[in-house]
């Protein structure tokens, strides 16, 4: 997992499948970097193979925790198969999607 940043946006990039251990890693991260104000992130998901329940909740928990601070969560780059997982789930309704990272970052700019 590798985290940038750009502007006021946290860009972290997932290079392993999304599931219990790499999910508690991202909450880690977010706990982590977590600064007065809005939180702003994109998951960068392009590197992503799979997403499996336990990835889907650390996804949901990561909402939660950024709605509640009043910021956003955002997915970028998200491959086909994990698409069908984010379809299948209706997690597609539950955070804004976008084909690139650039894309995501430039939603936070509006």
């Amino acid at each position: 997992m590798k985290r940038t940043r750009q502007g006021a946006v946290d860009v972290v990039g997932v290079d392993a499948p999304l599931t219990a251990e790499s999910g508690g890693e991202l909450l880690a991260a977010y706990d982590d970097a977590r600064e007065p104000g809005r939180p702003q992130w994109v998951l960068d998901l392009a590197e992503t193979p799979l997403i499996d329940s336990a990835g889907c909740e650390a996804l949901l928990d990561l909402r939660d925790r950024a709605l509640g601070a009043g910021g956003v969560v955002c997915l970028a780059g998200v491959s086909p198969l994990c698409h069908d997982v984010l379809l299948a789930t209706g997690l597609d309704a539950q955070f804004p999607v976008f084909q690139s990272t650039k894309s995501a970052v430039a939603y936070f700019a509006k």
